[in-house]
């Protein structure tokens, strides 16, 4: 009872202060670059190379989980994934993408998975057609990366406007 009293006592000595709760939430929410640089270095990215990438991220959060799952899961270096990830805007999708791709349809590791997951505007679009196309028609992982990257606009098919 007295814990409860004494958290009553705070929000309300906040309140009080013009404070409420509302900057505890936006701190709450804020950037993790703590979290992303010890991530990254842990995942074996130089110690001044995760500075750089965490300070220059939008969301050093989703930058650091995307080198490590890469790294954790599909067996490719953290240097070449941190390039992919910080190229891209979605990098949660980027690792999602490689990840995908891997463990449906690959045995070793392939850096041109991950290549093609970070060319991607769209990368779980991406995965998903190339897993759909290598499943259904029975080609090559090469081959259905290959046609699902061209795949979208096509600007001789569109005919011109009268």
């Amino acid at each position: 009872m007295s814990v409860a009293l004494a958290f009553g006592a705070a929000s309300v000595g906040s309140a009080l202060l013009g404070l409420g709760t509302v900057g505890a939430t936006a701190a709450a929410a804020g950037p993790d670059y703590y979290g992303c640089t010890v991530g990254m270095t842990h995942a074996g990215i130089s110690e001044a190379d995760a500075i750089t990438a965490c300070a220059n991220a939008r969301h050093p959060q989703d930058l650091s989980s995307c080198v490590v799952d890469i790294n954790d899961i599909t067996g490719l270096t953290s240097n070449s994934a941190l390039l992919m990830c910080q190229r891209s805007r979605r990098p949660i999708e980027v690792a999602n993408c490689t990840i995908d791709i891997h463990e449906g349809l690959l045995e070793t590791s392939s850096q041109k998975v991950l290549e093609n997951c970070g060319r991607s505007v769209l990368p779980e679009r991406y995965s998903n057609c190339v897993i759909d196309i290598a499943e259904a028609a029975q080609v090559g992982v090469d081959e259905a990366m290959t046609q699902c990257i061209r795949a979208g606009y096509r600007p001789w098919q569109i005919q011109p406007r009268s």
